[in-house]
């Protein structure tokens, strides 16, 4: 009697619904979570086929699962499943459904143990998570989208920008050398023609008027200056020997000129039997090493350069080193992010084309720019 009584008090005490079957599933009793929470009788449970109760009222095919369940466990196979079903206000609800067999000491089956919890909180909180799971992920693929739909925008217009920087490039070399040609061809022949002129005007002047011939004479020695400014400024706006000679020799004169008008010393290392190579690649080592030169005598302060051109492989080195004050960490910092000037950002234009890259070092005593250029296959070699 004590052991029934503490049964029927675990029983009814239970958090989980809980009831007694038997074989053929009629119920026999439910606890008092079972009933209270759900808003039904005993009356209404009671010496009914389970699968008829009121807890399942309102879903055949549910109502079909728990018949084929209390079958089932009646053959000693326990089931268990998540199934929905509803309270006595007609409100709908989950349960995690158990149904176990009862045996007696001998191990024969007495009675169905049907047990549930109720998980509807959790499963609407477990819908929440998918609902705000399934937008995020629509979010972040809308997001990623859109991200990919810039970035591949990005990418054309940064493709598109090489080209029209490429191409501003050949049309600033094609008009460098446009102007070269008129300044040596037009502007320098008058000045030849002009030098000419005063020369005659001082041998002819001297005697009769010393004053005049002495003016002319000075008039000659200007207009020959000029004629020398105009032909520096032609072979840097276009050397003539890069076509005619090569970059070999086109760096050789251009390195003599700079040192023959003393603004800055440079010493010029050539490999032995260096080739030519097309056009462009020429035209884009020798800009490189031009502009390199222009900055070491506009801002390094070294009064020395040094450069060196070789071939390694399928490669055409270019270095020109400086003794100069090198260049501040911030900037040289700024410069390896390829957010410098427009010099820099040139030189790096220059390169593209041939798969090029460049390194700058650089510390008080002196800064080091070296620049590749893969040499095309179709490259002529030895061209005379």
């Amino acid at each position: 009697m004590d052991a029934n009584a503490r049964f029927r008090a675990v029983f009814n005490q239970s958090s989980q619904f809980a009831g007694i079957l038997s074989l053929d599933g009629v119920v026999l009793d439910a606890n008092e979570t079972s009933l209270r929470i759900c808003g039904y009788t005993r009356e209404q449970v009671i010496s009914r086929p389970f699968w008829e109760t009121p807890w399942w009222r309102h879903d055949k095919t549910v109502q079909a699962k728990i018949r084929r369940a209390t079958a089932q466990t009646a053959q000693g196979l326990p089931y268990r499943e998540e199934l929905s079903y509803v309270w006595a206000d007609g409100s709908g609800h989950m349960v995690d459904f158990s149904l176990n067999p009862i045996r007696n000491e001998r191990g024969e089956m007495i009675f169905l143990y049907p047990t549930g919890l109720d998980i509807t909180d959790r499963k609407v909180t477990e819908q929440k998570i998918r609902t705000l799971t399934e937008n995020l992920e629509s979010e972040v693929s809308a997001r990623t989208s859109e991200l990919e739909n810039r970035n591949s925008d990005v990418l054309r217009q940064a493709a598109l920008l090489r080209v029209l920087s490429h191409r501003l490039m050949e049309v600033q070399d094609s008009e460098r050398r446009r102007i070269s040609r008129e300044l040596h061809d037009s502007a320098g022949q008058l000045l030849s023609v002009l030098t000419v002129n005063l020369a005659a005007i001082t041998r002819q002047t001297k005697d009769i008027a010393p004053l005049v011939s002495e003016r002319a004479e000075e008039s000659h020695q200007i207009a020959r200056q000029i004629m020398q400014e105009i032909r520096t400024m032609s072979y840097l706006l276009h050397p003539p020997l890069l076509e005619e000679g090569g970059l070999a020799t086109a760096l050789e004169v251009y390195v003599e000129g700079l040192n023959s008008r003393g603004s800055l010393a440079v010493q010029l290392n050539i490999s032995e039997n260096f080739p030519r190579f097309s056009d462009d690649l020429e035209l884009a080592v020798f800009r490189v090493a031009q502009e390199c030169l222009t900055n070491i005598h506009r801002h390094s302060g070294s009064k020395t350069a040094a450069v060196e051109l070789r071939i390694a492989g399928d490669e055409v080195t270019l270095e020109v080193r400086d003794q100069g004050s090198g260049i501040a960490p911030e900037k040289l910092a700024e410069i390896e992010t390829h957010g410098s000037g427009v010099g820099i950002q040139g030189m790096r234009e220059r390169l593209r084309p041939f798969d090029g890259h460049m390194r700058i070092a650089s510390s008080p005593s002196g800064t080091a720019v070296s620049a590749t250029f893969a040499i095309p296959k179709s490259r002529a070699v030895a061209r005379s």
